[in-house]
C-alpha cells in the first residue's frame, strides 16, 4: 500500500477507534456553512462527524469490522460516529427537518449493517436522559409503596380519631 493510503488508512482508523456506530450521510446539495452547523450540533451532543474517501473508510470498516465483502460504501458520504448514537441520530433527523439535506442513508451498529430505514427509526428511540429517568422512577416504585402501606395504619387511626371526635362533637350539641 503506498504511503499515502497508508496514512489515510491509519487517520480513519484512528477517528473510528472506540465507536460503537458509523452513521452515514449523503450530504450533496449542503453548503459549506450548512455542514459546518451539522458538524458543531453533533459535536455538542458528543458526535464527530467527517468526511473521507469511501474506499479508504469501507477499507478500514472492514478490517474493524466483519463486513460482508460486498459491502461498500458509494457516493458522496460523510460519517458520524461517537458519543450516544440516539443524540447524534436525532440532532441529524432535527438538522435534516430544518434543512432538507443530508439524507440518511445506513450505518452499522457494532458488527451489523443498518438500513436507512433502521438508522432513522434510531432516532424514534428514548435518549439516555429518559431512559434512565424510567429507570429511576422504575426504582423507587416498590419504595413508594411500601412506605404508603406502612403509613396506612396511622393514616387510619387518625381517620378513626376524627370520626369519632365529629361524632361525639355532634352528640354533645344535641
Amino acid at each position: 500500500m503506498k504511503p499515502e493510503k497508508e496514512a489515510l488508512t491509519t487517520e480513519i482508523r484512528d477517528w473510528l477507534e472506540g465507536s460503537a456506530y458509523v452513521l452515514f450521510v449523503a450530504y450533496t446539495g449542503l453548503r459549506a456553512e450548512e455542514f459546518r452547523e451539522l458538524r458543531q450540533r453533533l459535536a455538542s451532543v458528543g458526535a464527530r462527524c467527517r468526511v473521507a474517501k469511501n474506499q479508504a473508510l469501507t477499507r478500514v470498516l472492514r478490517q474493524a469490522r466483519e463486513l460482508p465483502e460486498e459491502w461498500a460504501l458509494k457516493g458522496q458520504l460523510a460519517a458520524i460516529a461517537h458519543g450516544d448514537m440516539i443524540a447524534a441520530s436525532k440532532t441529524l433527523k432535527n438538522f435534516t427537518a430544518e434543512f432538507t439535506r443530508p439524507k440518511l442513508v445506513g450505518g452499522l451498529l457494532d458488527e451489523r449493517p443498518l438500513s436507512a430505514e433502521e438508522a432513522t427509526a434510531i432516532a424514534e428511540l428514548p435518549g439516555r436522559e429518559e431512559l434512565l429517568a424510567k429507570m429511576l422512577g422504575l426504582l423507587q416504585a416498590p419504595a413508594t409503596r411500601l412506605l404508603c402501606v406502612l403509613a396506612e395504619p396511622s393514616r387510619a387511626l387518625v381517620r378513626t380519631l376524627a370520626a369519632y371526635e365529629k361524632q361525639r362533637a355532634g352528640t354533645a350539641v344535641e
